[in-house]
């Protein structure tokens, strides 16, 4: 009965426990990896896992809304107590699930299909990208408010904002700088 007990116990020890630990690592890796790979981090993406790395157009179209996105949260955080930049970031992920969801389904198409789409996927999302790095500049040029636009699709909208809001910088700096006031930091001027 002793020995029955022991390797048992020996049994359990040195082969299911670790079994255990592996199914449950490797569980908790995959979850992981799902979660590096959504467009926004509260949402679930219907990208496959594999487009953390893969190489070809979709994947990388996948990736650069990723990155977009972080961009315009990290923007977000930086514009000041006032600032509507957590608003047009919130946007702009919206429009990047979004467009990310449509570059899924693209990459399901057969090959030969899908490469026109691509494109025209490809210059969405460079209009993301677009908007991102413009609210990154913003927020490190100032704290000032964005005025509201109204607009055609949210993403040409949330563009045409950024773009007005760079603009008034640029006058405000022109006005200072007419004026001799001088900006201790070169971010912090229009340009």
């Amino acid at each position: 009965m002793d020995l029955v007990l022991v390797l048992l116990v020996i049994l359990v020890v040195f082969v299911v426990l670790p079994l255990l630990a592996v199914l449950v690592g490797g569980l908790l890796v995959r979850r992981n990896l799902h979660r590096r790979n959504r467009v926004s981090p509260d949402v679930r993406s219907p990208a496959p896992a594999s487009w953390v790395s893969r190489p070809d157009a979709a994947a990388r179209l996948h990736r650069r809304l990723r990155a977009a996105v972080t961009v315009a949260r990290h923007a977000a955080t930086r514009g000041g107590p006032s600032s509507p930049l957590p608003e047009l970031a919130a946007d702009l992920e919206r429009e990047a699930v979004a467009l990310d969801a449509d570059v899924v389904m693209v990459a399901r198409l057969p090959r030969a299909a899908r490469r026109p789409h691509l494109q025209a996927l490809a210059d969405r999302v460079q209009t993301v990208e677009r908007a991102a790095s413009q609210m990154s500049v913003l927020a490190v040029q100032s704290r000032a408010d964005l005025t509201t636009v109204g607009g055609q699709d949210a993403i040409g909208a949330l563009a045409e904002r950024l773009d007005a809001l760079e603009a008034a910088r640029h006058e405000v700096a022109r006005v200072e700088e007419a004026g001799g006031v001088r900006r201790a930091s070169p971010y912090a001027a229009g340009g």
